[in-house]
């Protein structure tokens, strides 16, 4: 079965990655109200494969949130049971003007395809689907599955971990896929060990009650974008320390073996991510390594700052309100809440006499580590070795997976957590893209996996 999988996957690239480029046109973007028809079309486009080749196929609507798609097949009673896990939102696309195709219009260009997507998280999850559609055809998976796809995870959304604390006692299972990561710096296979968790926010700071003619109130009147940019300024010192008292105080120090593999390798990495972003030099907290800051220390980020007159032209006004997004990723063993609460107060400490600014939480998620001393972890491992002919590098994961926790404590199943986005992708960004031979080496890889699990 193995082998006539695998000869199908080479036989029917072209159809494999059609079928990507059919999905990638779908605008499946969760955090705008006015494309949840396109999410729930994007849905039922994949519960509709799902039933084609076999499965038992439901969608799965939580609390008014974007439908969950879930596909089962339970053929083989006694053997391994595998969930796989993706999502079908995307990003917004702004700055639209930076694209250089349309982001829902498919090219393919230098071996890559490019779309809103392609990365993450669709040709990611869709090298899953067609990788069991190739055991379909080839005489049936050897083992039992299921699929979870869900359309919030780029929103942080509560459906999925709603239904799984609901129905976690009936997703018994051995091992949950989580194929929504990529290679790393050097393009090697990875496997996660740790995800930083998530605490975003939105400040919104008020002064007077209307915008001012700032020479007449000059001097005289509060300034929310001045205070609001004095506040996110002061939240870092200039060697990248963020200033929120207690922030660090439970941060998990990483191995001694893992800082002797970040050694070997941190000079690498930042040139190669120097090149990767455009960048003249990398910034950080000082006296830790750049792979350090990039996996297993928090970090404190504006992510967008909004106030007063923007537009073209000259309007000098001091505005009465001004808003910023903040946000923070955070490692083992911090507490979302905890770090919540002294956010909030230091915040209403940096803020100047007349203005008053309010944080509101947008998404949270707590850190995740994962055990790779496990069957699902080393069958994953030799399928690289065989699909790629690579090693897989262990390493800590620097973006968050929102829903990996509520799998943990509700599942209960080891969680498997890798992908095949290449690590230059520009994920959330203009110009979104994915190697073609990623994605068929990563169909090959997942018939592999499924087919080491039987044998384990």
């Amino acid at each position: 079965m193995l082998e006539a999988a695998i000869a199908l996957s080479q036989t029917r690239r072209k159809a494999d990655l059609d079928d990507l480029i059919e999905e990638l046109r779908i605008p499946s973007i969760s955090a705008l109200a006015e494309r949840r028809a396109d999410c729930v079309r994007n849905a039922h486009w994949l519960g509709d494969r799902f039933e084609t080749m076999g499965m038992k196929s439901q969608i799965v609507d939580v609390d008014g949130g974007n439908p969950i798609v879930i596909a089962d097949w339970n053929e083989h009673p006694g053997k391994s049971h595998l969930t796989i896990y993706g999502h079908y939102d995307v990003q917004p696309v702004d700055p639209l003007e930076e694209w250089r195709s349309p982001p829902f219009e498919p090219a393919v260009r230098d071996g890559e395809v490019w779309a809103r997507g392609a990365a993450d998280n669709k040709g990611n999850h869709m090298a899953t689907v067609k990788a069991v559609e190739h055991l379909f055809a080839a005489g049936g998976p050897p083992i039992n599955l299921r699929f979870v796809i869900e359309g919030e995870e780029e929103t942080t959304g509560i459906a999925l971990p709603r239904f799984l604390r609901t129905h976690g006692g009936d997703l018994e299972t051995d091992a949950v896929l989580i194929w929504d990561g990529g290679m790393d710096e050097d393009g090697h296979p990875t496997l996660a060990t740790a995800l930083r968790g998530l605490f975003y926010t939105q400040l919104r700071a008020k002064g007077a009650a209307v915008d001012l003619h700032s020479g007449t109130y000059g001097g005289v009147a509060p300034n929310p974008i001045n205070t609001l940019a004095r506040v996110i300024g002061e939240l870092k010192d200039r060697h990248g320390h963020i200033t929120i008292p207690g922030f660090y105080d439970a941060v998990r120090a990483p191995s001694p073996e893992e800082l002797a593999a970040w050694k070997q390798k941190d000079a690498r990495y930042v040139e190669t991510v120097k090149g990767m972003i455009g960048a003249k030099t990398l910034e950080g907290e000082d006296g830790f390594l750049a792979l350090e800051r990039a996996g297993s220390r928090p970090t404190l980020d504006a992510n967008g700052f909004i106030g007063g007159f923007t537009g073209q032209g000259a309007k000098t006004v001091i505005p009465a309100a001004a808003s910023a997004k903040v946000s923070m990723r955070l490692v083992p063993d911090q507490d979302p809440q905890a770090i919540q609460a002294a956010f909030e107060k230091h915040v209403r400490e940096l803020t100047t006499p007349g203005v008053e600014i309010s944080v509101e939480v947008l998404g949270s998620a707590p850190p995740v580590t994962c055990d790779v001393d496990n069957d699902a972890a080393r069958a994953l491992r030799e399928a690289y070795r065989q699909a790629f002919g690579k090693e897989t590098a262990l390493i800590r994961v620097g973006g968050s997976i929102p829903v990996a926790v509520d799998f943990q404590e509700a599942v209960g199943a080891p969680l498997v957590i890798s992908g095949i986005a290449q690590a230059d992708s520009a994920i959330h960004s203009p110009n979104e893209h994915l190697v073609i031979d990623n994605y068929h080496r990563g169909i090959e890889a997942v018939i592999r996996f499924i087919c080491g699990l039987a044998e384990g």
